[in-house]
C-alpha cells in the first residue's frame, strides 16, 4: 500500500480523534494502569477505510501521539498500539478467511465474532508476556518476580484473569463498536473502503 494524501489525510483526522478520546473522561481505569476505553475506534476505522497496511500506519501515529498526550507516557501507547495491533490481525484473518459484507448482516456477524475470538487469542497472551515482562515491572516499580503476586493482592484474583479480561472487555469495544461506526460510514462512502478488495491491494 502506498501512503499517499488520501491516506495521510484520513489518518491524520482519525489520530485527532483518538487523541481527543484519550484525554476525554470517558474511560475506566483498572488497579495497574490499563484503561478500558475507545481510544481505538478511529484507528480501526482507519482499517475498514484504508485496509490493514492503512490501520497499521495508523497505529503508528497513534503511537507517536499517545507517547506525547497520554498520562501512561510511551509505555502506555506501547501497550495500547500492541495490544489493537492484535484486534487489527483478528479482523484482517477474518476478513479473509469468512468475508466481510456490509449488505449481508449475518455474514457481517460472523465476521464480527470470528474476528473478536481471533483478536482476542492473540492479544491476551500477548498483554500477558508483555506485562509481566516489561509493563508492569516499570509501570508498579517492582521486581518481576514480585508483579505476579502484587497483581493478584490487589484485584483479588488470578492474574491471568486479572490481565485477560479487561483485555478481553476492550476487544468487544474495539470490535463491535468499530464495525457500528463503520459500516455506515462505508455505506455512504464504498469507494473508499476495502469491501470487494483484499485489505492494503
Amino acid at each position: 500500500m502506498k501512503i499517499g494524501a488520501k491516506e495521510i489525510a484520513i489518518s491524520g483526522v482519525m489520530l485527532g480523534l483518538a487523541l481527543l478520546l484519550d484525554v476525554a473522561p470517558l474511560d475506566f481505569p483498572t488497579v495497574w494502569g490499563m484503561k478500558i476505553d475507545v481510544v481505538a475506534v478511529p484507528i480501526i476505522l482507519v482499517y475498514f477505510l484504508l485496509g490493514f497496511w492503512g490501520g497499521v500506519f495508523a497505529l503508528g501515529l497513534l503511537f507517536l501521539g499517545l507517547s506525547v498526550v497520554s498520562s501512561a507516557s510511551w509505555l502506555g501507547a506501547m501497550m495500547k498500539t500492541i495490544a489493537t495491533f492484535g484486534v487489527l490481525i483478528g479482523l484482517e484473518i477474518a476478513r479473509r478467511t469468512v468475508g466481510f459484507d456490509i449488505r449481508n448482516p449475518r455474514r457481517l456477524l460472523l465476521y464480527g465474532i470470528t474476528a473478536y475470538v481471533i483478536g482476542v487469542a492473540i492479544r491476551i497472551p500477548l498483554m500477558l508476556l508483555l506485562n509481566y515482562y516489561v509493563a508492569l515491572p516499570i509501570w508498579l516499580g517492582l521486581p518481576r518476580e514480585q508483579v505476579v503476586q502484587a497483581v493478584e493482592k490487589w484485584t483479588h484474583v488470578p492474574f491471568w484473569v486479572a490481565i485477560g479480561l479487561p483485555n478481553a472487555i476492550q476487544s468487544v469495544i474495539d470490535v463491535f463498536l468499530s464495525l457500528v461506526v463503520a459500516v455506515p460510514v462505508l455505506k455512504r462512502l464504498p469507494h473508499i473502503g476495502f469491501e470487494g478488495s483484499p485489505a492494503g491491494d
